[in-house]
């Protein structure tokens, strides 16, 4: 069975009207299988999932797990705030053959450890494939504790890794030191990738993988022990995702797909504003800008 490593895509959903936009996505499974990510994740926070229906929810999986290249991990976002609705959701992508499915914490109520735990306890307990936890405390109002995962850990094997995005590095770093012998931990902030696989990370799910192969270069150098090489590109990746979140998210990724792989329009799910065009451009002036400071 594959691991979970290196660096994955938190794909954008492109949209066009009311419905998916099939020839973006197919674009977008083009310029990854191009720039060699480890694997793809539709429908996590940059995927704009908590505002597509679970009919449309559907549909995206299916259709990029159509699209995926030979050899790239399949990681399918099944998190959804009702616990049966995230059930329903994993029962699916299990019978649609993906490699593992993301979970994030419940959003929106605060809820304690014990109700976290509850919550995936319930969802382990019927999803038999691995299950990657996706901690994201900034937008769910909810972070779980990295003794909540190293129990959950021991009573589901399945519990293959966590992402982390809190953005915290004190955080990340416990959460290496407390679970990190265990399952697989995955960095999902870009600027902090570097000093993550220094810590013992094993990759990350970095969002500027939908317009950039910076995040694959820098874990490349690192695995072939570069470090200053990596540390050259790191810099310039924290960069370009400074800029990256000057735009509203996940508006950042889409615009940088749009203007850097894409080159044609397509929009974000209702009821997302689409960044305007004069906004979009001056994003990919400057993206392309940063990009020129990294010798090709």
């Amino acid at each position: 069975m594959p691991e979970i490593k290196g660096i994955i895509t938190p794909a954008v959903t492109p949209w066009k009207g009311d419905t998916i936009d099939y020839d973006a996505i197919d674009a977008l499974m083009d310029f990854l299988g191009k720039i060699g990510v480890t694997g793809v994740f539709p429908m996590g926070s940059s995927g704009a999932t908590p505002i597509i229906s679970a009919e449309q929810h559907v549909k995206v999986l299916e259709y990029f797990m159509d699209k995926k290249k030979p050899n790239m991990y399949f990681l399918g976002g099944i998190g959804r705030n009702a616990v049966d609705d995230t059930l329903a959701m994993g029962l699916f992508a299990k019978e649609l053959g993906v490699d593992a499915v993301s979970i994030v914490t419940p959003y929106y109520l605060r809820m304690s450890q014990e109700s976290i735990y509850r919550y995936y306890e319930k969802l382990l307990s019927q999803i038999d494939i691995p299950v990657l936890i996706y901690n994201i405390p900034q937008n769910t109002n909810n972070n779980i504790e990295p003794q909540t995962v190293l129990k959950l850990k021991r009573q589901f094997s399945q519990v293959a890794g966590i992402k982390d995005s809190s953005g915290v590095f004190s955080n990340f770093s416990t959460m290496i030191d407390v679970v990190g012998k265990e399952i697989k931990v995955l960095q999902g902030q870009d600027d902090l990738l570097l000093p993550s696989l220094a810590m013992g990370a094993a990759g990350g799910i970095n969002g500027t993988s939908n317009f950039s192969d910076l995040s694959v270069r820098v874990y490349n150098e690192f695995q072939s022990g570069n470090f200053a090489a990596a540390r050259k590109i790191q810099t310039v990746l924290s960069e370009l995702k400074k800029l990256t979140n000057s735009l509203d998210f996940p508006q950042g990724p889409m615009a940088g797909f749009i203007e850097m792989v894409y080159h044609k329009e397509t929009e974000s799910p209702f009821p997302l504003k689409d960044i305007d065009p004069e906004t979009r451009k001056n994003f990919g002036a400057k993206a392309r800008e940063i990009l020129k400071k990294i010798e090709t």
